[in-house]
């Protein structure tokens, strides 16, 4: 009778643990960054101008923040990406966060942790440029020290490519409580966010954001799309 051959150096593959995604690790990251400059350092720093306060900020939002003044004039050019990781406050926070887990795992599915990580600062990335490029055409008033804070633009860009990947996927809303086509729910978010551009509604700096954020993700997840994936 045959003997059945056993290798015994093949390891049992590994169970799967979520908190091994890049989406649930920016999670925590970006509510991590909350929790410690809201509840534990609890220190505003304010910036003055001509003796002048002109802006006043918790800790690491203060310099964390993207703003002409410090990104551009200033040479600190990592704000394009910190600014990504602090937030206004808890309801910008938990929006933001659950746009993430809705829309995330479906695009680092598609496109592997390294691609998705470098996708989604990116996305980030853009939202200054859309900023400044929109004040400059005159759909902004904004000054050197306006901030710009918030994962928004990252999302925005992974929200484009989730509905570009899955486009008829059903998302339920938090209200009103109703499914929506993933499509449809993006289309709907960038037309908001455009007339806010346009009429100059209420935030129509951070909302020109999220267009740079929108635009880039559709750049990139077409052009990623055509690429293997990367683990």
């Amino acid at each position: 009778m045959t003997q059945p051959i056993v290798n015994y150096d093949q390891p049992e593959p590994a169970a799967w643990n979520p908190w091994q995604t890049v989406t649930r690790w920016l999670v925590v990251i970006n509510v991590s960054v909350c929790v410690l400059d809201w509840l534990i350092l609890r220190r505003n720093v304010t910036l003055y101008v001509n003796g002048q306060p002109v802006l006043t900020q918790p800790l690491l939002a203060f310099y964390g923040h993207f703003s002409v003044y410090f990104a551009l004039a200033q040479h600190q050019v990592w704000r394009f990406f910190t600014y990504q990781f602090v937030h206004a406050n808890l309801e910008h926070i938990l929006v933001n966060m659950m746009g993430l887990l809705v829309a995330g795992p479906l695009v680092e599915d598609r496109l592997g942790r390294v691609r998705y990580l470098i996708f989604y600062l990116l996305c980030g990335a853009m939202g200054p440029v859309a900023h400044i490029a929109l004040s400059e055409l005159g759909f902004l008033q904004m000054n050197l020290w306006t901030p710009l804070i918030g994962a928004s633009a990252s999302i925005y860009g992974v929200m484009v490519a989730a509905a570009r990947i899955a486009p008829n996927e059903m998302v339920m809303l938090a209200f009103p409580p109703i499914d929506m086509k993933l499509r449809t729910l993006v289309l709907i978010l960038i037309g908001l966010s455009l007339a806010a551009v346009i009429w100059n509604w209420n935030n129509a700096g951070g909302h020109a954001a999220h267009l740079g954020g929108a635009i880039m993700g559709w750049f990139l997840i077409n052009r990623m799309l055509r690429r293997p994936t990367i683990a």
